[in-house]
């Protein structure tokens, strides 16, 4: 199967030297790259400029603002090669209405940066690929949600019928490290399945990806029939 995965922050440009952006690291997406290659997938990854590389997957792209990581996507997608994306990439949903030519005045009293929304990626990804078949795979972070408000986040996303799964994980887990839980979303499913960590986060996608490569899942080895590379 072909994969093309997405990793890490966007940096949206204020000036030459400032950025908006986000916590993400790109870990998960760089440890899935390397999982899903060890199986014999075709991974490419999209990572941001200060995310967390791979040890194995070397097709790789560095990405910079949603625009840039737009193109990517658009340019990558419109060759009809890729037969699954999973979007782990924590996209900007605002960026500054102007990025000023250099760099800004470091001793202004005050400065008003106004933001406008960013394209969202995901609904569109189907379509960058039509007509070949794409298998799309988001994810999406709350913080501090409740569980039917967790819920109602993944449906949204999913009620569209752009996006095949959704993995969602809150902040408030994240400061369990690898240990954090994901749950797994599909179209249709009315309570999503848990993951135990990345770990586990990696064996469901392996899996997900042999169903939809006409693979059963039976001939993907578990965890614990060989080591996956780790981050």
């Amino acid at each position: 199967m072909n994969i093309l995965i997405t990793a890490g922050a966007t940096r949206e440009p204020i000036d030459v030297v400032r950025f908006l952006s986000n916590v993400s690291t790109g870990r998960t997406g760089a440890r899935l790259a390397d999982a899903l290659a060890a199986q014999g997938h075709r991974v490419t990854l999209l990572h941001g400029e200060a995310a967390v590389r791979p040890a194995c997957a070397s097709d790789t792209e560095t990405f910079t603002s949603t625009a840039d990581l737009q193109a990517a996507l658009r340019r990558l997608l419109a060759t009809g090669s890729y037969d699954a994306v999973i979007h782990c990439a924590a996209v900007s949903d605002y960026k500054p209405d102007t990025s000023h030519t250099g760099k800004m005045s470091s001793y202004a009293a005050e400065l008003t940066i106004r933001l406008v929304p960013t394209p969202k990626l995901l609904p569109e990804l189907k379509n960058y690929a039509a007509p070949h078949p794409l298998k799309v795979i988001g994810f999406k972070l709350t913080a501090g949600a409740d569980a039917p408000s967790r819920a109602a986040a993944v449906a949204k996303l999913l009620a569209a019928g752009t996006v095949d799964a959704v993995i969602h994980n809150d902040m408030d887990d994240l400061a369990t490290g690898e240990a954090r839980p994901f749950h797994a979303w599909l179209a249709g499913q009315l309570c999503p399945e848990s993951l135990s960590g990345i770990d586990g986060l990696i064996l469901w996608l392996t899996n997900f990806c042999a169903r939809n490569a006409g693979t059963g899942v039976n001939d993907v080895p578990s965890l614990s029939s060989g080591p996956f590379p780790r981050g």
